[in-house]
């Protein structure tokens, strides 16, 4: 099963905190942003997906695999995800 991931973005001095909680069997899966928690529609059971959301006045994108590990782009520049 899959764990949540969680990704930390600098803004002009400020940490933004993004944490990804895949979907379940009966559960839909969801990102958090700065501790507000969002559904994630494209999210699929089996599958890739890709889903666009705005951080810090820029577009940012959650790609999601097949083994429902994900990825964060912002601004084109991929995140390193936080241990």
């Amino acid at each position: 099963m899959a764990k949540r991931q969680m990704w930390i973005y600098d803004s002009d001095g400020i940490h933004h905190i993004i944490i990804y909680k895949p979907r379940g069997l009966f559960s839909r899966a969801k990102i958090s942003i700065d501790g507000s928690t969002y559904p994630l529609y494209a999210a699929k059971l089996l599958g890739a997906s890709q889903e666009s959301f705005m951080i810090a006045g820029e577009m940012a994108y959650i790609s999601i695999g097949k083994g429902k590990r994900a990825s964060v782009i912002v601004s084109g520049e991929i995140i390193p995800e936080t241990k």
